[in-house]
């Protein structure tokens, strides 16, 4: 039997949403790092020197390398889908940051190229692995709390204004977050995005249509800092939606509730160590009724996973687990959401 190769990467964009991916990779019996860019060179240097692996002048250098099959992408939202085009007609298997593309049109593309070419293109949606999230599906798939009735997903986070122009870590002053241009969307599409992503893979739920309003209260940004939104799901679910950039005192508020004919689920915030909480109506296996059950989590390594999977799927020749149709529902709900706000009437989603 022949023995797999690990998945060698090349690395576009090293600021620091690029530090706890080379971790995983670095870390991974499947995976390797194999060279690393950044139009920023000091920014470059500094992960080339963290990872001990070569650093390219170009990126026409990284994906003409033999020593790579897949590039990871972490640069801003609107070079996303140029440069992952660019790394899938160079023939390496790409897996992008969210939101991959900010046009549906930029997606459709990206998806069609990937199939044309036979390779992977892969999302990193990696909340999908939080532990809650997925024995919140088990339970679901089992019908522990029956039909899905309601959803609230509220996405709420007490961001420092200088988010705007170098996000959390401070590592690189750019400005793009808060120009709708370049990043496409504010607290929706940079965080909610996440929600909606776990919340299809946990319920198998579609959203349907939408309807919202969304505001600029805070930051000095062309972007939405605060959002509400009602939602239909195929199964004729409602949910509700809130999301804040700059809600005082907001901490581990990233969560999202599930409730169904036969009882609740309670996500916590997959950023936290909470518990996830159950209350059923009838007894489930070792759950009775009637009663709130709490259930901890053992934290597991959630980009690793990601980096995982990814590599598995390639290894195998199968489509990406987070793929690019995963990332087509999520922004066509996200665009959605802008849309109605924008014209004020509900919007189907496409």
């Amino acid at each position: 039997m022949t023995e797999k190769r690990t998945l060698r990467f090349g690395i576009v964009g090293c600021g620091s949403a690029s530090i706890p991916v080379c971790e995983a990779i670095s870390a991974s019996p499947l995976t390797e790092l194999s060279a690393v860019y950044d139009v920023n060179p000091e920014f470059a240097n500094d992960i080339s020197q963290r990872f001990h692996v070569p650093m390219t002048d170009t990126l026409e250098d990284l994906l003409s390398s033999r020593q790579v099959d897949a590039a990871y992408i972490a640069v801003p939202h609107y070079l996303l889908a140029p440069l992952t085009q660019q790394t899938l007609n160079a023939g390496k298997h790409a897996l992008t940051e969210k939101p991959l593309a900010i046009s549906l049109e930029d997606l459709d593309m990206l998806i069609a190229l990937a199939k044309k070419q036979n390779l992977a293109l892969g999302v990193f949606y990696e909340m999908r692995y939080a532990p809650a999230h997925a024995h919140a599906r088990e339970l679901i798939q089992a019908g522990a709390i029956g039909k899905i009735i309601a959803v609230q997903i509220q996405t709420l986070i007490d961001k420092p204004l200088s988010y705007w122009q170098s996000g959390y870590a401070g590592r690189s002053v750019n400005p793009w977050r808060g120009i709708k241009a370049q990043s496409g969307g504010g607290v929706v599409l940079m965080n909610t995005s996440h929600l909606l992503d776990a919340l299809m893979y946990v319920t198998g739920l579609t959203v349907t249509r939408v309807s919202a309003e969304i505001g600029t209260l805070v930051a000095d940004v062309s972007v939405e800092d605060i959002a509400t939104a009602t939602l239909q799901f195929d199964n004729g679910a409602v949910g509700s939606l809130i999301a804040g950039a700059h809600i005082i005192g907001a901490h581990d508020d990233e969560v999202c509730t599930l409730y169904g004919t036969e009882g609740q689920i309670r996500l916590p915030d997959p950023y936290s160590s909470n518990p996830m909480r159950l209350y059923l109506k009838r007894t489930w296996a070792e759950f009775e009724a009637g009663q709130w059950h709490t259930l901890g989590m053992e934290q597991v390594p959630v980009y690793a996973r990601a980096i995982d999977d990814f590599a598995l799927s390639v290894q195998s020749g199968q489509c990406a687990p987070i793929n690019g149709n995963d990332a087509r529902r999520v922004l066509s709900i996200v665009l959605a959401i802008y849309q109605s706000a924008k014209e004020r009437k509900m919007i189907s989603v496409s």
